[in-house]
């Protein structure tokens, strides 16, 4: 990891790039970088933790604010994160942690219509559901931008896609990008003694030989009755890759895992789901997508009625997981070509009732990012004293969107649109520079 300065840390820990002289043509210049990171790891606390409970403590704060959690001293000097996250805090070297984050959605599906897209949903109904035409996702835009080898799917959620209430979370497809580029969905316990992704596993008496004369046939076919401009299927192009290639099937099949390994991300379907989510991007997966939600809705974060112990089993989840996972990138040799990025779709409430309910509160709140060429041991922004607005370097998700296409290497306004007449840049943020090893 690389070491920071004690003029460049005390930079960073102010956040404020007006501070240090960067205006907005100064961070959108000189974009030829050469980039280390091939891949994105994107894990959503679905449901928004507070941000006062994760990592930014506020033990000065009335004890209303502040809640029943106590802060820890982290292997960063001046770095403190909540008492539940000691691994993390012991790793803190590996990462860099954001506190000002701020937006005005407060409603989960279109947040997380913009913490996916890294652009502002232009509906803002409470339970909005995806459409055709929406901003693709960043994975889909990996996916089509920087397409795998060897048949591995380019963008893959897991263990489930975010769903409320019924109604699909929007930003998770591919958008006006096309099936083609929508996610391989993973909607399976890995933490189950039975996993198994059905999908991958082809009829016994179906080789690759009879598989491949099945494709060409059914092409042939579809292609004398298809328009000359009416593109393939692109949900049964990534089914036939992925069917086609072992290597792939490989990555999905957590059995060949140690079992000390496995309990070292937490035998939990989160813990387990991270843990795929490692094995994915060893194979070449552009961007892993893992919601740590409950099954079917996003409770789990989501704490307006929640109680400190069920808080605290979560914070106990991410930290053994995340944890884990930092420290098997870093010693694979592939946290320095892999974006780590823990992101809600907000923050929460300063003010919480006796048993740590909080509302949802996206004027401020926090995040983590890792490898791939982010600063280890850094803290960009800064929240009031109560964490309820930045005090400096407020930011935004296409902030976040842009740092990640800067590490990448990709152009942030290149056009997406594929000629539908709109102009559609990949991004509108600017990159977090002082987030930059």
């Amino acid at each position: 990891m690389s070491a920071l300065s004690l003029t460049r840390r005390h930079a960073l820990t102010a956040g404020a790039l007006g501070a240090v002289g960067l205006s907005l043509p100064n961070l959108l210049a000189n974009e030829s970088r050469k980039a280390n990171a091939k891949s994105v790891l994107m894990i959503v606390p679905w449901g928004g933790p507070a941000q006062m409970d994760t990592l930014d403590p506020k033990p000065d704060a009335p004890e209303e604010v502040r809640g029943e959690f106590q802060p820890i001293a982290t292997r960063t000097p001046g770095l403190r994160v909540c008492e539940h996250l000691p691994k993390l805090a012991a790793l803190s070297d590996r990462y860099s942690v954001v506190r000002s984050l701020s937006h005005t959605i407060t409603a989960h599906n279109p947040a997380t219509y913009y913490t996916l897209t890294g652009h502002k949903p232009t509906r803002l109904a409470e339970l909005a559901p995806p459409e055709r035409g929406d901003r693709p996702a960043l994975g889909a835009v990996l996916a089509k931008d920087a397409p795998t080898s060897g048949g591995a799917p380019g963008y893959v959620v897991l263990p489930g896609p975010m769903v409320e209430k019924g109604v699909y979370a929007g930003g998770q497809h591919a958008g006006f990008l096309g099936t083609r580029y929508d996610p391989f969905v993973v909607s399976a316990d890995p933490n189950d003694a039975k996993f198994a992704v059905p999908e991958l596993t082809p009829p016994a008496d179906l080789g690759p030989a009879r598989m491949a004369g099945r494709r060409d046939l059914l092409e042939q076919l579809e292609a004398r009755r298809a328009r000359p401009d009416q593109p393939k299927d692109g949900y049964r192009e990534q089914a036939y890759d992925l069917l086609g290639t072992a290597a792939a099937r490989t990555a999905f099949d957590l059995a060949r895992e140690p079992e000390r390994d496995r309990a070292r991300y937490g035998r939990t379907r989160f813990g387990q789901s991270v843990l795929l989510a490692r094995r994915l991007i060893e194979s070449g997966v552009r961007l892993v997508l893992v919601n740590d939600a409950n099954e079917k809705n996003n409770e789990r974060w989501d704490t307006h009625e929640g109680t400190y112990p069920k808080i605290e089993k979560n914070l106990h989840d991410t930290d053994a997981a995340l944890s884990a996972l930092l420290t098997d990138l870093s010693d694979r040799g592939l946290l320095e070509s892999t974006i780590v990025v823990w992101l809600g779709e907000f923050g929460r409430s300063p003010r919480a009732d006796g048993e740590g309910g909080r509302d949802h509160w996206p004027r401020c709140y926090s995040a983590l990012l890792a490898g791939g060429g982010v600063a280890g041991g850094a803290v960009f922004g800064a929240s009031d004293k109560l964490g309820a607005y930045p005090r400096d370097g407020a930011c935004a998700p296409e902030d976040v969107h842009a740092t990640i296409y800067h590490l990448l290497g990709l152009p942030l306004r290149t056009d997406l649109s594929a000629g539908t007449g709109r102009p559609a840049p990949r991004c509108d943020g600017a990159p977090l520079r002082a987030l930059l090893a």
